[in-house]
């Protein structure tokens, strides 16, 4: 009798513990932040001269550091065959102080003289950028010059060579009494010598090089060359020339790319 009371007593409490206690479980939360922060855009633009043709006739250039150098016989530097790499600086930019000019001074272009610089313009930003010349208007007609050979110095073309650009001209009544128009004229670069030699009045070539209008790294850089010079008239007086001057204007637009 004792055992069966046993068994009885022990199916109740089984059916209590099933059907009436609830389990309990652990909980949290988490959750994911995403930060972000903005690059930078910044850029240098440095310049050297790499050929002239000054001899008898000094030059004198000047960079945006202020530093003043003449070439020619006599003068703080000169080397026969032409060839240069004298740095006239660099400028640094950023947004906030885009529009700012890196500018250069030549004085005392004989006429026939001319200069070749190197514009090198370098990513020194956080982002990925592309550096563009605006467009030009088409090249006019070819004029007809003598085939002659460039110097070893004239680098070649590696990219587009632009042929118009913003310039303005003006004249020293002194020696220009009745107000002959000073010119300025954009040629292609395989032709800058021989109108270098034909052409009246200044004569310019601006040639895109390497990393023009492609993505360029932090680090990355992009080549221009500049030739700017005096046309030699092929020998007749440009006498009303003298005390005149150009300011040739070269625009770069930088876009960060990602």
């Amino acid at each position: 009798m004792n055992k069966k009371l046993l068994v009885l007593m022990v199916v109740p409490i089984l059916v209590a513990m099933g059907g009436t206690f609830a389990f309990s479980a652990f909980s949290g939360s988490s959750s994911i932040a995403v930060n972000g922060t903005a690059g930078h855009l910044d850029w240098q633009n440095n310049v050297h001269l790499v050929g002239t043709n000054a001899n008898n006739t000094v030059i004198t250039v000047q960079g945006p550091n202020g530093i003043t150098t003449t070439i020619g016989q006599g003068a703080d530097v000169h080397n026969s065959n032409g060839n240069y790499n004298l740095n006239l600086g660099t400028a640094s930019y950023t947004t906030a102080t885009s529009g700012d000019e890196y500018v250069i001074n030549v004085t005392n272009f004989a006429p026939g003289e001319y200069v070749i610089l190197k514009a090198v313009i370098t990513n020194t930003g956080t982002v990925g950028i592309i550096v563009t010349d605006p467009p030009s208007p088409p090249p006019p007609p070819p004029p007809t010059l003598m085939n002659t050979t460039p110097p070893s110095h004239t680098m070649p073309s590696t990219g587009v060579s632009m042929y118009s650009y913003n310039n303005t001209t003006s004249s020293d009544k002194q020696y220009n009494p009745n107000g002959q128009p000073i010119t300025a004229t954009g040629v292609s670069e395989t032709n800058f010598m021989s109108a270098l030699k034909m052409d009246t009045g200044y004569v310019y070539n601006v040639t895109e090089g390497t990393g023009f209008g492609t993505s360029l790294s932090p680090g990355g850089t992009a080549t221009m060359y500049i030739y700017l010079g005096l046309g030699n008239s092929n020998g007749k007086d440009v006498n009303y020339y003298q005390g005149s001057d150009i300011s040739l204007n070269i625009d770069l637009n930088v876009m960060s790319d990602p």
